[in-house]
């Protein structure tokens, strides 16, 4: 049986909030394509894309406050948001405390929306798992012995007594309590090396155009691309053409990024490895490349 948690008003300011930081992006963005290059267009494509990470974290947020919910069956109960589903087997409960505790923990500023999922303490509890949209005092909490789970289920005293029969049934199977994390991003969501080079990847792309459009103001309008044995130039460009380095770069982590992700889908890590990393390496040398041609 599935129970429904407590609606939590969070949902609709994260969702505003998502909203509202797109359209701020976009606004950035026509800006940007209206500004002359230089260091304040810079600035702005670095704003933007920090904002990425923050508005990712926004949605996902958001979409658990949208999914909060509890499956109870004969095995356990399970807790689901988002990608998460927490399995809590019905005979490692202990005892079911229905009046709620203080908690002992503090809300971060990280944990909004839903701000009521997260793990938290409280007096005289093991470990306590918030799995709720109410404050830990309007909980129902389930103890294993080795962790509490709070949970606001909005039926609560059918929800009580559905745990009570599954109990009077009996598992069919053993299980364990679980927590399961299902990943659009196999080999990367459960890789910290693999999240690291594709984030050293992009702040290679920063660092290539922003060398580039700090500089590029100042330059003259056409460049020495090349020499000849001499020293006089023998390849001369305007200096828009120095773009195209770190446009390698960009294509490169790019091209590179999605070849190693369904490499690493296919449970090849070494190889998605070798790509991401092969990325880095062509921004040093595109890097350096670009230094040696700025005056």
């Amino acid at each position: 049986m599935v129970f429904q948690a407590i609606p939590d008003r969070t949902r609709w300011e994260g969702l505003a909030a998502a909203l509202w930081l797109l359209l701020v992006d976009l606004l950035l963005f026509a800006w940007v394509l209206r500004r002359a290059t230089d260091w304040l267009q810079f600035l702005l494509i670095l704003l933007i894309a920090i904002s990425f990470p923050v508005l990712a974290h926004i949605i996902y947020r958001t979409w658990g406050a949208f999914t909060l919910e509890y499956w109870v069956d004969r095995n356990a109960v399970t807790v689901r948001w988002a990608n998460v589903r927490h399995v809590i087997p019905i005979s490692r409960i202990q005892r079911i405390i229905e009046e709620g505790v203080a908690e002992t923990g503090r809300v971060r500023w990280w944990h909004w929306p839903l701000p009521n999922v997260r793990q938290t303490g409280a007096t005289e509890l093991p470990l306590v798992w918030l799995y709720a949209t109410q404050p830990l005092d309007d909980c129902l909490l389930l103890d294993t012995g080795d962790a509490v789970f709070a949970l606001s289920p909005q039926w609560r005293t059918r929800f009580v007594e559905q745990i009570q029969e599954s109990y009077r049934l009996g598992p069919a199977i053993n299980l364990e309590v679980t927590q399961i994390r299902s990943r659009w991003l196999p080999g990367v969501g459960g890789s910290q090396v693999g999240l690291l080079f594709l984030a050293l990847g992009f702040v290679g792309v920063l660092a290539l155009f922003g060398r580039l459009m700090l500089q590029y103001p100042t330059l003259p309008d056409a460049l020495a691309f090349r020499f000849d044995s001499t020293g006089a130039p023998e390849v001369v460009r305007e200096k828009t053409a120095l773009f195209v380095i770190p446009a390698i770069g960009l294509l490169t982590w790019l091209a590179n990024g999605a070849w190693g992700l369904w490499m690493a889908a296919r449970q090849q890590p070494t190889g998605a490895y070798m790509l991401w990393g092969g990325a880095i390496v062509v921004q040093i040398f595109s890097f350096l490349a670009l230094n040696s041609l700025l005056p």
